[in-house]
């Protein structure tokens, strides 16, 4: 028996000298996702990121080309400026747009399989047009992107909290694109990939398309022509919103994330036939703002504080038309704390974006119904909110739309 234990042991295979090189960073994993991403920390777009007072925000020279990317406004110079701020600096034409350059792409590696997703580009498409597009998509779809030269990749983050990778990669000849999602809805994920392709392709952003808003007569006989809601619609949207307030009250992180998404789509008019009692509950009702309290206190867990400020954010959408009737109290807790972080994410918008266009959006519908609150944060404060948008605006013009749409908004409203 040993001899055959023996001759069983010789029988088998020699391992090999040689041993393979190391998995590069960015894998087709399908099965085996990784730790979930953190949301992308204070944005370089270049070498360093720039200061958060107003009048030095220049960005390095990397993806700048070695030239400043966002000329530095005067602190206070909107606010004085009167009519030729608003012919210069509130301009909807983006002369000076970020654009994305690249010099080589590196072979795909032999130890490295490709999604199935990865589309091949052809001759006519050169490397500076694919990289052109990428940034312009980027920008037009308001995604939070950090470049990467040397890699050849992107990795982006969106306000839905849809984390995702473009890698370019080269092979015979011809220029690859490979996205991989990270974290967030494979449904999402999937129209953003067929959107960007397009728009690598035939050069078109989904959002450029023909306006086809509806015209106002229109909108009220539509209006008239809609049913009441019945009474149980009503009490299943309550139900819906006691089921949010459990998932925000539980220790589970997934728990808290589902209650705070679900509450992003309650406060929606665009997805819930009636947001108005959802929104004016995360507006006044006490007991769920003191569970909102902790995650618009806590920055460190980014996404659950994005989708917090966008709850807010949205209550205050769809409660604007009603604005009048609202009784904020900017006195207690829970309207301290947003106020200082709708601060905070305006005095950095270069850092994150996402939150700085929502915290604009939230701070401008907010003082429509209660104007004091501007003077609440100037008396804490030595800048003003004003100092900022100007900074914020400018940044939007080259890399978020979303971003440069609110700064507008906010600053034609102060100066009218």
């Amino acid at each position: 028996m040993n001899n055959q234990r023996i001759n069983n042991n010789d029988e088998r295979p020699k391992a090999t000298s040689t041993i393979p090189p190391p998995l590069p960073p960015f894998r087709s994993v399908r099965m085996n996702v990784g730790p979930a991403p953190v949301m992308v920390q204070p944005q370089s777009f270049g070498a360093k990121a720039p200061p958060m007072m107003p009048g030095a925000s220049s960005f390095g020279a990397k993806h700048g080309q070695g030239k400043t990317m966002m000329a530095p406004p005067k602190p206070m110079g909107f606010a004085s400026s009167g009519t030729a701020m608003q012919n210069n600096s509130i301009s909807t034409s983006s002369n000076s747009k970020f654009v994305w350059k690249v010099d080589a792409l590196q072979t795909v590696p032999v130890y490295h399989p490709l999604e199935r997703t990865a589309v091949t580009f052809g001759n006519e498409h050169t490397l500076d047009m694919i990289t052109q597009r990428i940034s312009n998509f980027m920008k037009e779809q308001s995604i939070h992107c950090d470049y990467d030269d040397a890699m050849a990749r992107v990795v982006c983050s969106t306000a839905c909290c849809l984390f995702f990778s473009v890698q370019l990669w080269q092979k015979a000849g011809s220029i690859v694109m490979e996205m991989q999602r990270k974290q967030g809805c494979a449904i999402y994920m999937q129209s953003l990939r067929q959107q960007l392709k397009d728009c690598i392709l035939f050069g078109e952003q989904p959002n450029k398309t023909q306006d086809v808003t509806c015209p106002p007569a229109l909108k009220q006989q539509l209006a008239r022509m809609i049913p009441a809601i019945p009474a149980a619609v009503e009490q299943e949207q309550g139900s819906c919103i006691d089921l949010c307030q459990e998932m925000l009250a539980s220790n589970f992180m997934n728990h808290q994330r589902m209650g705070l998404e679900s509450l992003c789509i309650l406060t929606d008019a665009s997805k819930v036939q009636c947001s108005l009692k959802a929104s004016e509950k995360v507006l006044q009702d006490s007991k769920l703002q003191e569970l909102l309290l902790n995650y618009v206190e806590d920055q460190q867990q980014a996404s659950l504080h994005l989708l917090a400020v966008k709850a807010v954010s949205q209550a205050l959408e769809s409660t604007a038309t009603n604005s009048g009737n609202l009784k904020i109290d900017l006195g207690s807790v829970f309207w301290h704390t947003v106020l200082q972080a709708l601060y905070q994410h305006i005095q950095r918008p270069h850092e994150k974006p996402l939150e700085a266009a929502l915290a604009i959006k939230a701070l401008r519908l907010l003082q429509l119904s209660n104007p004091e609150c501007l003077q609440v944060l100037q008396r804490k404060h030595s800048l003003p909110v004003t100092a900022f948008l100007q900074i914020a605006h400018e940044f939007g013009k080259q890399h978020s739309a979303s971003l440069e749409s609110e700064a507008q908004q906010f600053m034609m409203s102060v100066v009218h």
